[in-house]
């Protein structure tokens, strides 16, 4: 089985992979995390500036990690890609999406601490939300002509903002547990 998992940053992504890869003994891939090496090599510690200041600037990175997902996805049977644009580069995986609202995703990033984002406080998390999510939308736009956010890619679009990462498992373990019988 493949997955490809997208979504907003905060929307739950990493949580739900690590769940979807124990639970149907999948390999585990997150994009976001080459990503990060890439951006540490160039000297950011922070994905949003990285991805604003850099990568707009410097297409082959986003070239880079793109043939890395097709390659995955040719060579590979059994995953859960953690991928924006993971639904373009492994055509024939089961298409998940999770949005969630700016707040509340701003608000779940600070609470995880992460170590590669900068904010300090709600309003500068929301506003690198919204900054990340804007910019990798242009990019994916203008190099490849494909919308993120256009949820006709997806065979299931979770709104993760009201729910518990328990139920968010729980509607997407059953939608992937019906899709498995009709096949």
């Amino acid at each position: 089985m493949k997955i490809t998992l997208a979504g907003v940053p905060g929307s739950g992504k990493s949580v739900l992979r690590k769940q979807l890869g124990g639970r149907y003994s999948l390999e585990v891939k997150a994009v976001g995390d080459f990503m990060r090496e890439i951006a540490g090599r160039h000297g950011y510690t922070d994905i949003t500036k990285f991805l604003v200041e850099y990568v707009t600037h410097h297409p082959e990175v986003d070239h880079q990690v793109d043939e890395e997902q097709q390659r995955f996805g040719a060579s590979h049977d059994n995953f859960v890609l953690d991928s924006h644009i993971g639904f373009h580069f492994v055509p024939d995986s089961l298409k998940i999406r999770l949005t969630c609202g700016l707040e509340e995703s701003a608000r779940r990033i600070l609470n995880a601490s992460r170590t590669t984002e900068a904010a300090r406080d709600l309003t500068q998390a929301m506003q690198a939300n919204e900054e990340r999510e804007d910019t990798m939308r242009r990019n994916f736009l203008k190099l490849y002509q494909v919308d993120i956010h256009d949820n006709q890619h997806f065979d299931l679009v979770v709104d993760t903002t009201p729910l518990s990462m328990e139920q968010v498992q729980e509607k997407v373990c059953a939608f992937i547990d019906q899709q498995q019988k009709e096949t």
